[in-house]
């Protein structure tokens, strides 16, 4: 029964893949997206699996504002990386011979080479 309903609304799903990019998503991920939303929305709305026009609508828009969400998320990662503090290389040098860099001052350091 749960694939008939996924059936049913995994056109939105597809629909949204193309208008949205999340990084490093396959087919495979949209599709466990959507059948963890669909689940949801089920479980908390019993009475949608009998009016399928209403489901279609509720699924729409929660999976949309899911994948806006995962956008955001997404977004606010790659700017992490930007409001790092900025150091010199050259201040730093001298702790790679002394075997003082912890990993991330090191990867950071070749990053920047």
């Amino acid at each position: 029964m749960f694939k008939e309903l996924y059936k049913e609304v995994q056109g939105i799903v597809y629909k949204s893949r193309n208008e949205y990019y999340l990084h490093l998503w396959e087919l495979s991920d949209w599709d466990q997206e959507g059948m963890l939303c669909l689940h949801e929305l089920i479980s908390r709305e019993e009475e949608l699996v009998e009016d399928l026009p209403r489901l279609r609508k509720y699924f729409k828009t929660k999976f949309r504002n899911r994948i806006l969400d995962h956008i955001r998320k997404q977004e606010s990662q790659k700017r992490r990386y930007d409001k790092e503090p900025y150091e010199e290389v050259g201040e730093i040098s001298h702790r790679i011979s002394e075997g003082g860099l912890w990993l991330d001052e090191y990867y950071l350091f070749h990053e920047t080479l």
